[in-house]
């Protein structure tokens, strides 16, 4: 590992053979992207375009099992308690609840939208987000159950809307990655000894509660239903197979379903949905970052670290990675160009000559299932 070096402006080495710049370069770090954090029908946001916002600070409340809602008539017109003259009213500003009733507007009711429960002692509340208006009459998302959506990192807000979602530049550098699952999540950085580039699920435990922890080239179902289980925040892998992202978002199903409120939990997958090992260099940096603060954001898929300056790995200038094909995954140092090859079904293509890990003679590969990196 090299000292601290700043990302932030890093460009790539002037002296790259031109040979290598044939091969797809693959960035490790990202500076200040713009993420997404999606929200539904009955889901309001509780920030502004141009707020500056922390990692941890409520930025929008979510509606659990939002309801569709009949409201009735509405108007712009309201008295001293928020209620239209219509039949519906909404919370705000006061210059908010002038406005007139648009799709979108945060809307306050109760039991008298869709009949009163008869067990039920006290009016019950309800609170969601206008959808649509037909013949005077306004329809919305609601519930009576509601919680916060807290920012995963720090950043500031460039678009903000109810129902749609929140747009963030975020404050530091991010690791891109592939795919994801779950919910936008943060916690400390946990890398546990890999057994052959491998996690074991015994080595999940309460030990690594509030973790985000790297599992090496794959991780499983059964990992993941452990992980939760745990309280670990999130996990990231080489690899996330299909499977496991539908069965996280049914867990994820039957856990509101059963109106049992869980932290976020997070998934990425480095490198796709094909199983491979984590990338050296990319492993060498989540070492040096162990116990720090990251973030998993959900769209796009990126590990996000709140710091500027990072321990940027050393690399040859030649060294290349497999990323399809026979070899995926397979790390070594370009030799010399072996020009057009014939490789299996009579395709020709244009290859390079590679030397991969402790192999004592060089192999042939295409040179577009090869990648290199770029810091």
């Amino acid at each position: 590992m090299s000292p601290k070096t700043r990302a932030r402006g890093r460009a790539e080495a002037p002296d790259v053979p031109p040979e290598l710049t044939r091969i797809p370069g693959r960035r490790i770090l990202v500076v200040s992207p713009v993420v997404q954090i999606r929200l539904g029908p009955g889901d309001r946001v509780l920030v502004s375009p141009g707020q500056k916002v922390t990692a941890g600070m409520p930025i929008a409340e979510r509606t659990c099992d939002p309801e569709f809602i009949d409201v009735g008539r509405l108007n712009g017109a309201t008295n001293g308690n928020g209620k239209g003259n219509g039949e519906g009213g909404w919370k705000g500003s006061q210059q908010e609840r002038r406005r007139p009733p648009l799709p979108g507007k945060w809307w306050v009711g109760g039991d008298d939208r869709r009949g009163r429960n008869a067990r039920r002692e006290g009016p019950r509340r309800l609170a969601g987000t206008l959808l649509y208006e037909i013949n005077g009459r306004w329809s919305a998302a609601a519930g009576d159950r509601h919680e916060k959506v807290e920012s995963p990192t720090s950043g500031v807000i460039v678009e903000a809307a109810n129902c749609i979602g929140i747009a963030m530049k975020v404050t530091g550098i991010a690791i891109p990655a592939a795919v994801a699952g779950g919910q936008p999540t943060r916690g400390y950085l946990d890398v546990p000894r890999l057994v052959d580039g491998e996690l074991r699920d015994t080595a999940l435990d309460m030990g690594r509660s509030g973790a985000i922890v790297v599992a090496g080239g794959r991780v499983s179902a059964e990992a993941l239903t452990r992980a939760r289980a745990m309280s670990i925040r999130g996990m990231v892998a080489g690899s996330l197979g299909q499977a496991e992202l539908r069965d996280l978002a049914a867990s994820e199903g039957r856990q509101r379903a059963a109106l049992h409120s869980m932290p976020p939990f997070g998934v990425l997958g480095l490198d796709g949905h094909q199983r491979r090992p984590i990338a050296s260099p990319i492993l060498a940096l989540l070492a040096a970052l162990a116990g720090r603060e990251v973030a998993i954001i959900t769209e796009p898929p990126l590990l996000v670290l709140d710091v500027v300056d990072v321990p940027l790995p050393e690399l040859p200038r030649d060294w290349v990675r497999v990323r399809s094909g026979t070899h995926a995954g397979r790390e070594g140092r370009w030799l010399s160009s072996a020009g057009l090859h014939r490789f299996r079904a009579g395709i020709h293509l244009e290859a390079a000559n590679v030397r991969l890990g402790d192999d004592l003679g060089p192999t042939i590969i295409a040179v577009a299932d090869l990648e290199r990196f770029i810091l």
